[in-house]
């Protein structure tokens, strides 16, 4: 088990039993990690391929793009995650993802400057530094295929041909899962071509320069041919999944850290900072490639650490503390990542079900309009043609900043593109659904806590639509909206039976039992308001959901349980900051603020209206 010291010259300390446990890790972050949307076109795209065995040259899944030109170059992984969710459902496609990261990691343990430990504990936090990256998307198999290449090409031996057929290989696997980055596959090639042709020998010279000419040509071995070329990088132009990506993070330490060890281990591991650097810079531009990028600083970083810090022999001992220590940075990484956020959104946690069950169940046809980031959902659970989606290229940049600002321009793209339905997000901070409500050419036919669905009072659904227009308006952040109807007796019991069939239309909805929790304590029934209540709070939806959990605090204050409201408050502030959600977070201060006036709590009161003051002004309409 002991290493004895090695010198820094092309430094390898294989360390089986810990590269166990970082991979066992790994895998762990993969297996509890987020999920993105993107992920319900692939697997789509991957059903539609194995059904008809061609790549789609037009785009098959929305009207607004016209049938415009759109194919894929991650047909491989398309493919083979559409038969994974098909035998094994979420399941399967999340195993294979963690194994690809898993193994990416553990590739990258032996290159070290002697102390295993060192190098494993900064893959570990660089693991939950790119958790953003460990989705279900063709991006997570860069990471395997970058640490295969850095394996490949770092032996100080003698060239071998083997090693040119897998580079080869190699480029041909990473072209057909994600064409996107197989670019990355020629610079690693073509830097080892180069660190060669320095000081080795003619035949190792010839046999490196082969390699990359084997690798120019199996990349073009994809259905795409060179054309994949110009499609480089396309998807790296945001987080995937659309997660928060701040600067203030772990990443920017990684890449800073990256950046400033390349000046110690150039000369002693060319390929390896050189591609590190590179990869850093592009991603400061293009923030898809940062997990790649912090997988790629990882080694470059325990190779600089090497000029400080001296080789450690890695006893038992050790290496069941740093177990201990993984331990604990997992249980940091449920605890901040996947607990509030694994749930939110994408493949794995979809919101739009119950929407996709009514439009089913009930023959809604027609025109569709949805927002940019419900169309990938409605695309994986739905053979309906959306409105738009977020997928890159596929609609200009104007038509998707005009579909995201729908709370404002509903009637004039209605008036263009004649919709038969809408569904959307049940975004209940700013009631931005209200413009719809207030149109008496529509009219609400189904909502749930996660979705909204109208339809056109004429044309195509005419015959589905309610007879009676509903009295209750659920894209509302707070069910005082309520008390008009309370408050006159013959609209009471109207109200009541309105939020009994929202509840049959929705079983699962916490929102209806909230607010018919908060009817019945104003009617004066406060045994079966606290019983709504008790419901409510057994749901696992309401403490994920801001929302939710700030009209739960609101029927509690109104119940006269003002420390519970004061707690079930911040919590929610607490998971809308988590989810990035500042309209919400403007919402629920001022609430919280009034309350903890009322009970004595100055300090508290203006500390929360200071924090409501120093949010950002709304925007309306985000790209």
């Amino acid at each position: 088990m002991k290493q004895g010291a090695h010198p820094h010259e092309k430094p390898h300390h294989p360390h089986w039993p810990l590269e166990t446990l970082l991979f066992a890790f790994v895998f762990a972050l993969g297996w509890r990690s987020v999920h993105a949307p993107e992920t319900w076109i692939h697997l789509k795209t991957g059903a539609k391929i194995l059904a008809e065995h061609v790549l789609p040259r037009t785009d098959p899944f929305g009207y607004g793009s016209s049938g415009g030109a759109w194919t894929t170059d991650s047909w491989l992984f398309d493919a083979v995650a559409a038969q994974l969710d098909a035998l094994g459902g979420v399941k399967a496609v999340v195993f294979l993802k963690s194994l690809a990261a898993a193994a990416a990691f553990a590739l990258l343990l032996p290159i070290n400057h002697g102390s295993p430990l060192a190098a494993a504990s900064l893959l570990a936090l660089g693991a939950c530094a790119g958790w953003a990256g460990l989705v279900e998307t063709p991006a997570v198999f860069d990471l395997l295929y970058f640490a295969l290449f850095i394996r490949l090409l770092r032996p100080r031996h003698r060239f071998q041909w083997w090693q040119g057929a897998a580079a080869a290989a190699l480029t041909a696997l990473w072209a057909n899962t994600h064409g996107a980055s197989a670019l990355l596959a020629l610079w690693l090639v073509g830097l080892k071509v180069f660190k060669a042709s320095l000081r080795t020998t003619a035949r190792e010279r010839l046999g490196y320069w082969a390699t990359l000419g084997a690798c120019i040509l199996t990349l073009s071995w994809n259905p795409l041919g060179w054309s994949v070329l110009g499609r480089t990088f396309a998807d790296a132009i945001a987080v995937p999944g659309g997660w928060p990506a701040d600067w203030i993070s772990l990443y920017a330490l990684f890449a800073a850290a990256g950046l400033a060890s390349s000046w110690y281990t150039l000369q002693q591991e060319f390929v390896t900072t050189v591609a590190a650097a590179a990869i850093i810079a592009l991603s400061l531009v293009l923030p898809g490639l940062r997990p790649l990028a912090i997988l790629a600083a990882c080694p470059v970083i325990a190779l600089a650490l090497g000029h400080w810090l001296k080789p450690r022999s890695d006893t038992w001992p050790r290496v069941m503390r740093w177990a201990v220590f993984a331990g604990f940075l997992l249980a940091g990484y449920h605890h901040f990542v996947a607990a509030p956020l694994s749930r939110a959104r994408g493949y794995g946690a979809p919101a739009l079900s119950g929407a996709a069950h009514y439009l089913q169940s009930n023959g809604v046809h027609g025109r569709m309009f949805n927002e940019p980031d419900t169309g990938a959902e409605l695309i994986g659970l739905t053979d309906r043609p959306v409105f738009v989606d977020a997928r890159p290229g596929v609609y200009p940049a104007s038509f998707r900043r005009e579909a995201a600002a729908w709370p404002i321009l509903f009637r004039q793209l209605d008036a263009v593109y004649r919709f038969d339905y809408a569904v959307m997000h049940n975004h209940r901070a700013g009631a931005p659904a209200r413009v719809i409500d207030e149109d008496p050419n529509w009219v609400l036919g189904y909502a749930d806590d996660r979705a909204l669905v109208y339809l056109k009072k004429v044309g195509e659904n005419a015959l589905l639509v309610p007879r009676e227009r509903r009295l209750i308006a659920p894209n509302r952040m707070w069910p005082d909206g309520l008390d008009p109807l309370l408050a006159d007796k013959r609209k009471a019991g109207k109200a009541l039976e309105e939020l009994d069939r929202w509840l049959v239309q929705a079983p699962d909805s916490v929102q209806a039992l909230i607010w018919k929790a908060y009817a019945l304590g104003r009617l004066g029934l406060a045994d079966k308001a606290d019983r709504h209540l008790d419901l409510a709070r057994e749901r696992p939806r309401l403490r994920r959901d801001p929302e939710l959990n700030a009209a739960y605090a609101f029927a509690l204050e109104a119940r006269g349980r003002g420390p519970e409201a004061r707690d079930a408050y911040r919590s929610a502030l607490e998971a809308a900051q988590r989810l990035g959600q500042p309209r919400v977070e403007a919402e629920i201060l001022p609430r919280l603020a009034a309350l903890q006036r009322r009970l004595g709590d100055e300090t508290a009161a203006r500390e929360a209206e200071a924090r409501a003051k120093a949010l950002p002004a709304p925007v309306e309409a985000e790209e």
